[in-house]
């Protein structure tokens, strides 16, 4: 898996991130009140001479995460392209910001406890605390930015506007990527099928399957036999025909377009 949200180093999302896992750490220590975490909150009860100890903990940790994971998202922004981040890098780099901002809030707790514990100590149980509530936050806002962009990108395969050219390279044929019901090949030419104004309308082209494949893999088209490639969007369902064979139903009144057996599984994941 490469694919990962390009909007993670975009700059809303950068400060959205930011905020997120100290406001998390907030309502985690408040309402949840997990066992690890609370205790390291009490760091220093009874001997700095103040009266609530476990509340200023709490205030100065979440300020701390604040300006630690700003500065971290900060130059993510500002070294996204000079480390050419892809899915690893950018996990490597959330990792990288757990550990950073344990290590400044251990550096405070081991200060209120006076040193008792030593800092590795607990640097050890900040980041295994702070680490165990920031995976939530990291999670959540990750999958919502990855199931945003596929959608957006969906859509934008949709409404994106397809040229054909012939063997000459010579353009004959624009339209909809959405309005394309599928394409068959007919000897030294190809035939689009597609939509207009609801009704289904042929154009003929003297090319072939092979030159225009990457022009609908772009469009997120499929190959569903070796003279069809089919718009998924248009695929209502499939069903088996007369000696087992599978077709593609368009809704269009028509037997459907056969399904070689080499590449039914790739058409029944895209439904």
């Amino acid at each position: 898996m490469s694919y990962y949200p390009k909007s993670l180093v975009r700059f809303f999302p950068i400060y959205v991130f930011a905020l997120a896992i100290p406001v998390f750490f907030l309502i985690s220590v408040l309402l949840y009140e997990p066992k690890g975490l609370c205790e390291l909150m009490r760091a220093g009860e009874g001997l700095s001479g103040m009266g609530n100890v476990y509340s200023f903990n709490i205030i100065i940790t979440f300020t701390i995460l604040l300006a630690a994971m700003s500065l971290c998202r900060v130059l993510l922004w500002l070294l996204r392209k000079a480390l050419a981040i892809d899915v690893y890098k950018y996990c490597l780099w959330c990792m990288g910001e757990i550990v950073f901002c344990g290590a400044f809030v251990s550096l405070y707790l081991v200060l209120m406890a006076r040193g008792e514990g030593g800092w590795f100590g607990w640097l050890g149980r900040s980041i295994v605390s702070i680490g165990s509530i920031s995976i939530f936050p990291y999670l959540i806002l990750t999958l919502f930015l990855y199931a945003k962009e596929k959608t957006a990108a969906r859509d934008s395969k949709a409404d994106a506007r397809l040229k054909f050219y012939d063997n000459r390279h010579q353009l004959k044929f624009i339209t909809e990527a959405s309005s394309v019901l599928y394409i068959e090949s007919n000897e030294n030419y190809i035939i689009v099928h597609y939509l207009e104004n609801a009704i289904e309308k042929r154009f003929q082209i003297r090319t072939s399957m092979k030159n225009i494949e990457p022009l609908c893999e772009q469009a997120g088209f499929a190959r569903a036999h070796r003279c069809y490639i089919v718009n998924p969007l248009h695929v209502k369902s499939i069903r088996k025909g007369v000696g087992g064979l599978n077709f593609a139903d368009l809704g269009t009144g028509e037997e459907g377009i056969p399904i070689s057996k080499k590449y039914y599984d790739s058409i029944a994941a895209m439904l």
